[in-house]
């Protein structure tokens, strides 16, 4: 039996091209067949000719069918071409879920390579040690669930539609006032402590 078809992961970082590893630069240059989950972000420009998913968020009905489409599009391409690189906002580790889907599909043979994530541009905005302070990491899609019952610091991330900032100010009568981190490492970040009751106006 041959060897897997075999797919290269890696992260883009959490801003521009300045911020990707050498390591994903050189597998860049070394892999023809490119793939990007998404073109919105400000580093895709160092794949300029890879294919990307961001159809795909239009035409799905849920983020589980967009991923599990990707998944199967990316080992298509594999098989096609015997070796793809799909390159992914921030880490490969940190919050993607066709990732978590591609390492443990026996159809291919995964590398994910570590890059850059947004956590780490935080706790250093934020300037805290994590596990120094016990915060804790939680999804802002979840935020109800995973936030019930914590004590302590919380970042919460995925805060990309103003539905779930309401959802967020809805799960607590009268929260604290919170650091709002925005496009971190661009030139445009921004760092701001805003009321509880303001954080779906505001932001």
């Amino acid at each position: 039996m041959g060897a897997l078809p075999r797919v290269v992961i890696v992260g883009l970082g959490p801003a521009g091209p300045d911020l990707l590893t050498a390591g994903t630069l050189a597998v860049i240059d070394a892999i023809p067949v490119q793939l990007l989950r998404t073109r919105r972000h400000p580093a895709a420009s160092a794949l300029p000719t890879a294919a990307d998913f961001d159809a795909r968020y239009a035409a799905a009905t849920s983020f589980e069918e967009v991923y599990s489409g990707i998944v199967e599009a990316v080992v298509a391409a594999a098989v096609e071409h015997g070796e793809v690189l799909y390159a992914v906002p921030g880490s490969p580790v940190v919050a993607e879920r066709a990732v978590e889907l591609l390492v443990t599909d026996e159809r291919v043979d995964v590398e994910v390579l570590p890059a850059l994530s947004f956590l780490d541009l935080a706790w250093a905005r934020l300037r805290v040690d994590p596990v120094a302070l016990g915060a804790r990491l939680v999804d802002g899609r979840r935020f109800a669930v995973e936030a019930a019952g914590e004590r302590g610091p919380l970042l919460v991330g995925q805060c990309d539609r103003p539905h779930v900032l309401s959802d967020i100010k809805l799960a607590l009568d009268d929260g604290p006032e919170v650091v709002v981190l925005q496009r971190l490492g661009l030139p445009d970040e921004s760092v701001r402590t805003v009321a509880w009751d303001d954080l779906d106006r505001e932001v």
